[in-house]
């Protein structure tokens, strides 16, 4: 008999479950103050220290803010930058420094995120035990740009990004990590002195475009965990030099909307033809690309679904296509922690 196969899909709402509070001394206050925001949360109070070194996104904050107060629930965070990356920017190229400083600062948080919150005892390190003990293997697809899972499952020293599809836990980061990086050549002629975030924010509208052709990039990970607004350019000769800029995706709807390698890709297709089961953790599948990839897999056999989730969870799954939904056979709207807690993870598992 084959080993079960699971694939494991982490949204934001599995790293805002990640664990349970009172397990923790009270006195750890890093874990009220750090906890990973969902989407909506991102410029949240306690982050205000971080927003504060990207001036260039002021007013972008302040303008997600303010329409996020309306109680209006078509106003979510990627609704809102979505229409603005697709309208104010062609009536101000400016604009597009404000999102590649939103790049920066993103990748700023979800580092000092990963460092603050992560504790040894979590929910992705009883999952990983389940499965040992169930199936031996399974494949993430996570959609966080933390590395809170990398850390739970020994993911978070590799030294390459193609260490991430290695077995028996590969993981496909759709949206990048907040240590991935885009390294490209600058010309180095005065502007050696500049940091990467300088040069990144002079030629922003260049490297936001989605017509921009990226063959000539290198997709790097960063293992010093420095500040990203301080990240130096670095001289290849007297005539080149290395600019880095954040290889994640904006918090944006579109389909095309993701900086995960082509061979990641390939790899988790070719996987999927061999998955036998599919648990959903706080994932709101408004990714496209990933959902149509589900969708087609699950017109030609029928895979069970557990699908974990807390807020809004039943308008999510009725926003689900025909095939997912029918392949639903496991509802969780208590969380992630419950979801192990109880005996369902493991009953579903084996």
């Amino acid at each position: 008999k084959s080993m079960n196969y699971p694939l494991i899909i982490t949204g934001a709402g599995a790293s805002y479950d990640l664990l349970t509070r009172s397990e923790f001394p009270h006195t750890d206050i890093d874990l009220d103050y750090w906890v990973p925001p969902l989407t909506n949360q991102l410029f949240k109070p306690q982050f205000e220290s971080i927003i504060n070194k990207y001036q260039e996104i002021d007013d972008l904050t302040s303008y997600i803010r303010a329409k996020l107060r309306t109680n209006n629930s078509n106003n979510t965070f990627e609704t809102i930058l979505t229409k603005q990356f697709s309208e104010s920017t062609l009536k101000n190229s400016d604009f597009y420094k404000s999102f590649m400083s939103l790049l920066f600062y993103l990748s700023d948080l979800f580092n000092t995120i990963t460092q603050k919150y992560y504790r040894q005892h979590n929910n992705y390190k009883a999952l990983k035990r389940i499965i040992e003990q169930t199936s031996k293997k399974a494949i993430f697809v996570n959609f966080n740009y933390d590395l809170l899972l990398e850390k739970s499952i020994g993911k978070d020293q590799v030294e390459y990004i193609d260490d991430y599809i290695k077995e028996p836990f590969p993981i496909i980061k759709i949206h990048g990590a907040f240590n991935w990086y885009w390294a490209r050549v600058v010309d180095a002629w005065g502007e050696n002195k500049k940091t990467s975030y300088e040069l990144s924010l002079n030629v922003a509208q260049g490297l936001l475009s989605p017509e921009t052709k990226k063959e000539r990039w290198e997709l790097l990970i960063n293992k010093k965990l420095t500040n990203p607004r301080q990240l130096s350019s670095h001289g290849i000769n007297s005539i080149n030099a290395y600019s880095y800029h954040p290889a994640i995706a904006l918090p944006i709807v579109n389909k095309n909307n993701f900086v995960c390698p082509t061979k990641h890709v390939d790899y988790f297709k070719s996987q999927l033809r061999q998955v036998d089961r599919i648990i959903i953790v706080g994932w709101k599948a408004a990714d496209e690309f990933i959902r149509n990839l589900l969708t087609i897999e699950l017109k030609m056999r029928s895979i069970p679904i557990a699908f974990i989730g807390k807020e809004n969870m039943n308008n999510i799954v009725e926003s689900l296509d025909l095939e997912i939904q029918e392949n639903i056979t496991l509802k969780n709207d208590k969380g992630f922690s419950n979801f192990i807690s109880s005996d369902e993870a493991e009953k579903f598992l084996s």
